[in-house]
C-alpha cells in the first residue's frame, strides 16, 4: 500500500504445484495505470543505490524478481495532493507484486544484498526524460539505511533537489507545448 497519489501496488496471485510456481505479472486489463512499451532487467550487487530519478513523461512498472529491494519515493508534482511526501516500500521476490510509479514521483532503488528487478516503461527510454538529484538530498525526505552506497558516475555527480525540481517543471511545460 502506498500513501502517494497515483502510486499503485499490484499483488500477484501465485499458482504453486510440485514443479514450482507461476505468477502472471502483467495483464493489459489490470488497473496498473501503465501500458509498457519496453521492459528492462536489472541485476544489482550488494549496497547498490540506483537514482534518485524522476520522469516527466514515462511511468515505471517494476517488480523484484530475485532478492529484495528498498524503493524510495518522493512526490515532486506541484498539483499532487501528496506533494512533498516521501515513503519507502520494500519489494521482495518471495512476495511477488509490482509498483506503478507515475511521472513526477522521484524514486531510487536500494539493494542491501544482490538482487534483480524487472521493469516496464510507458515510453521508450530517452535521456531527456531521466532527471535526477543526489540520492541523499534533504529535499527528498528519504532517510536511506546506508551512508555510503555504491552509485553510478551519473548518480554520484547528480545535482541538488531544487535543480531536479526546476528541470521537471520546465520539462512538463515543454511537453504541454507539444515539444519533446
Amino acid at each position: 500500500m502506498s500513501g502517494l497519489h497515483g502510486v499503485i501496488l499490484t499483488t500477484f496471485e501465485t499458482h504453486k504445484d510440485d514443479r514450482g510456481a507461476l505468477s502472471e505479472i502483467f495483464r493489459e486489463s489490470w488497473p496498473t495505470g501503465v501500458k509498457p512499451v519496453q521492459w528492462n532487467w536489472v541485476s544489482s550487487n550488494a549496497n547498490v543505490l540506483r537514482g534518485v530519478h524522476v520522469h516527466v513523461q514515462h511511468l515505471d512498472y517494476l517488480m523484484c524478481i530475485n532478492g529484495e529491494m528498498l524503493l524510495g519515493l518522493s512526490d515532486v508534482r506541484p498539483e499532487s495532493s501528496t506533494k512533498g511526501r516521501s515513503e519507502f516500500i520494500t519489494l521482495k521476490a518471495d512476495e511477488p507484486c509490482a509498483v506503478t510509479i507515475p511521472e513526477g514521483v522521484a524514486h531510487g532503488f536500494y539493494f542491501a544484498a544482490p538482487a534483480q528487478i524487472l521493469y516496464g516503461v510507458s515510453h521508450y527510454w530517452q535521456t531527456v526524460d531521466e532527471l535526477g538529484c543526489r540520492w541523499n538530498d534533504p529535499g527528498l525526505g528519504l532517510d536511506w539505511p546506508t551512508r555510503a552506497p555504491h552509485l553510478s558516475e551519473r548518480d554520484a555527480t547528480a545535482g541538488d533537489y531544487q535543480h531536479m525540481l526546476d528541470a521537471y517543471i520546465a520539462g512538463r511545460a515543454k511537453l504541454a507545448r507539444g515539444a519533446q
